[in-house]
C-alpha cells in the first residue's frame, strides 16, 4: 500500500538505461525503494539519475551477450544482490528481419537479451523471495505478441512472448506472497523504434484505438502497481498496456 512504513524495500530493474527502464527506476525511487539498475553499456541516463537518488541507486554492468555466458555473468547477481524485493526486467533488443529472412542466429540472439536473463533471474530470485514471505516481479512483454510481431519483429515478439510462460513453482510462490506478472506493453515512445528505419511511428499510432502511443511513465506506473505492495492479489496474468490494441 502506498502507506507502507516497513524497512526499505529494494527492487532489480534489468534494463534500466532503457527510457521505460529509467522511467520505472524514477517510479520506485518516488516510492521509497532502493534500485538496483542493471545496464549494458549506456549509463548516461542512469548517471543523470545518480545524481538525484539520494543513495538509493546502484549501477550494475552486466553485459548480457551469447546464453552460454549468462550462468556466469548473473554470478554477481546471486552472489552480491540476491536479496531484493521486487524483479523488473525491461532489457530488449529489436533488428528488424522478415521472417521470410529469419534464421536460428537470429532468434538466439534475441532470446539472449530479451528473455533468457529474466528467466535465470525469476529462478533465482523468485526462490529467494519465496523463502523470505514477499516478493514481486514484473516481466515487460509487447503488444506485438498478439499480432504474431509485426512485418520486421517476429524474433522479437517470440523471445517477448517466452516471458508469458510462467512455471509452475509460481504457484508455490503465490502462497508466500510471491506475485509475477507479466505486461504486454504497447507502442512506446522509445528509442527501439528507431531500429526498424521503415517503421511509420505516426501511422502505428493511427492504428492504436486511443490513437496514440504510450510514453514511458504510463507504463512505469503499471509496473510500479503490479511490482510494488499496492498489488496484493493480481499474479499469474498477462495484462495488456496498450491504449486498446
Amino acid at each position: 500500500m502506498e502507506g507502507y512504513k516497513g524497512p526499505v524495500r529494494t527492487v532489480f530493474v534489468v534494463g534500466a538505461s532503457s527510457a521505460i527502464g529509467l522511467a520505472v527506476c524514477r517510479r520506485y525511487l518516488d516510492g521509497g525503494w532502493s534500485v538496483l539498475a542493471h545496464f549494458n553499456t549506456n549509463r548516461r541516463g542512469l548517471e543523470k539519475l545518480l545524481l538525484k537518488s539520494y543513495g538509493r541507486l546502484d549501477l550494475i554492468n552486466i553485459p548480457f551477450g551469447h546464453y552460454s555466458d549468462l550462468e556466469k555473468q548473473l554470478t554477481l547477481v546471486r552472489s552480491g544482490y540476491i536479496h531484493c524485493d521486487a524483479l523488473v526486467t525491461c532489457a530488449a533488443t529489436l533488428v528488424p528481419r522478415k521472417f521470410s529472412e529469419l534464421d536460428l542466429q537470429s532468434v538466439i540472439d534475441h532470446m539472449s537479451i530479451n528473455f533468457f536473463p529474466s528467466l535465470l533471474l525469476m529462478r533465482d530470485l523468485g526462490s529467494e523471495m519465496a523463502s523470505r514471505g514477499w516478493g514481486r516481479i514484473v516481466h515487460l512483454g509487447s503488444i506485438g505478441v498478439k499480432f504474431g510481431g509485426g512485418s520486421n519483429s517476429f524474433a522479437y515478439a517470440l523471445s517477448k512472448h517466452a516471458l508469458e510462460l510462467f512455471p509452475q513453482e509460481a504457484h508455490d510462490w503465490a502462497r508466500n506472497n510471491v506475485l509475477i506478472n507479466t505486461i504486454r506493453v504497447g507502442v512506446t515512445r522509445t528509442s527501439i523504434h528507431d531500429s526498424d528505419k521503415k517503421k511509420d511511428i505516426e501511422h502505428r499510432a493511427s492504428l492504436i484505438p486511443m490513437k496514440r502511443v504510450a510514453e514511458p511513465w504510463e507504463v512505469a506506473q503499471n509496473v510500479w502497481f503490479l511490482g510494488s505492495e499496492l498489488n496484493t492479489f493480481i499474479t499469474g496474468q498477462i495484462i495488456a498496456v496498450s491504449g486498446g490494441e
